[in-house]
């Protein structure tokens, strides 16, 4: 994502006049055409996204917050939950951008993986990983039992229904967001042991969540609609990331030969070949993530092209990201939030302490430095798209309550998205991680 410095409070006044002015000429035109008006579409709304999310970014930025932060916000008001500025066919016809926003983003993600990191972190990331799944899981799925009376679309289920719900909750609630995650450390260039261990928990966590979650939604199913439960399902889950694996290390090898080849245009082919490799694991049904982060681990630790994947990368990525981020905001159900907020209140809270207690119970089986045991929680607040695109799934493969399961999780997504970059951020800093050209703005890289 854009970055660099934080801003002059008069290059701050110039970017909110310029966006002043390309609002007001919109609303003029849009009177004066009525519905036949030359301003919308999905163009109209990707240049406006970038724009309003720059300039949102850098007020972010001037205040001492994440630019990323910016970006939501700027998608937020736009969008059809805020201001109703931007039409939502068109922000929903931006999800283009978005695929290789996240192919960028898992691309970066792998090759700052080094065999060296793994050598020094693989014990502290095994270590949180599975404390945050022992307890998150079980205590958020109990916070939710015992709060399902005050839930009206569980009326009427016997107390096994409701328990299974909770289970699936509580998987739900284990989920992270490696975009929100690895586009902070992106951004802020930070090294360190912190940013080693987030890097590596939200990768884990991402691969440890999908067994868990087709078990969860098993037992949901087998308590609502009298389904059996499938051993199978875990050999086929296994197949699935297996071949994740080999393909992601096959598309590396490619991704360096064609680094080796082409030497102009290195952008145009990250594009084309991102575009087309997430096409084709989204058709074979891959962790399309887990392949672009394993692509990018071979291209960095198995060639010499690593530094040109990364510099190609970012130079890919700067508007892209804005349009991720500002469309994810665009996207956030407000209507959701205002309905439960005061369950979903409950849920952001409960998540985030128990988080940080496995994390210090993580840290302390892993004898972790003094900074991780301090901040190592920071990165675990945020949820994004793997979180909407679970609940998605829950909405319709549970009968009865899977779309007002899926409507919680979605408030419950919008407090953890908004807050999680501000506090991963926060902890960055206080770690002191964010090297000397960038602390000036929190966010200031590529994703």
């Amino acid at each position: 994502m854009s970055g660099g410095p934080r801003p002059s409070f008069e290059r701050l006044v110039a970017g909110l006049a310029a966006l002043a002015v390309v609002v007001l000429a919109t609303v003029l035109l849009r009177r004066a055409g009525g519905d036949d008006a030359p301003v919308g579409g999905p163009l109209f709304s990707l240049g406006f996204l970038v724009i309003a999310g720059a300039v949102l970014g850098s007020v972010a930025s001037f205040v001492g917050l994440p630019r990323l932060t910016g970006y939501l916000i700027a998608g937020l008001l736009a969008g059809p939950q805020g201001t109703g500025f931007l039409d939502g066919d068109d922000v929903k016809a931006l999800s283009l951008i978005n695929a290789l926003a996240l192919a960028l983003i898992a691309l970066q993600a792998g090759a700052e993986l080094t065999l060296s990191t793994l050598q020094r972190t693989w014990k502290s990331v095994l270590s949180s990983s599975f404390a945050q799944a022992i307890l998150v899981v079980p205590a958020l799925a109990g916070l939710f039992f015992a709060l399902s009376g005050q839930m009206p679309f569980l009326a009427g289920f016997d107390t096994a229904t409701v328990a299974a719900v909770a289970v699936v909750w509580g998987v739900l609630s284990l989920t992270r967001s490696p975009a929100v995650t690895l586009a902070i450390l992106a951004e802020t260039k930070a090294k360190g042991p912190l940013a080693e261990h987030a890097l590596g928990v939200v990768v884990l966590l991402d691969v440890m969540v999908l067994p868990l979650f087709a078990a969860a939604m098993a037992i949901g199913r087998g308590q609502i609609s009298g389904q059996e439960f499938e051993l199978a399902i875990f050999s086929h889950l296994a197949f699935e990331l297996f071949a994740s694996v080999c393909a992601g290390t096959t598309f590396g090898l490619v991704v360096a030969l064609l680094l080796r080849f082409v030497t102009r245009e290195r952008v145009l082919m990250v594009v084309v070949v991102g575009y087309g490799v997430t096409a084709l694991s989204t058709w074979l049904r891959y962790d399309t993530l887990l392949v672009f982060v394993v692509a990018g681990f071979v291209v960095m630790n198995l060639t010499r092209f690593g530094h040109d994947l990364v510099h190609t990368s970012e130079r890919t990525s700067a508007g892209v990201m804005i349009v991720f981020f500002a469309t994810a905001g665009a996207k956030l159900d407000l209507q959701a939030l205002r309905e439960l907020w005061p369950i979903a209140l409950a849920f952001f809270v409960a998540r985030a302490l128990v988080t940080v207690v496995a994390c210090r119970l993580g840290h302390r089986l892993a004898d972790d430095p003094p900074v991780v045991r301090r901040l190592g929680f920071t990165p675990f607040v945020s949820q994004a798209g793997v979180t909407i695109g679970l609940a998605t799934i829950v909405a319709d493969a549970l009968p009865g309550v899977g779309k007002a399961l899926a409507t919680l999780a979605i408030a419950v997504v919008g407090l953890n998205e908004l807050a999680g970059p501000v506090i991963f951020t926060w902890g960055l800093k206080r770690a002191g991680e964010i090297p000397d050209d960038a602390a000036a703005s929190p966010t200031g890289g590529a994703t």
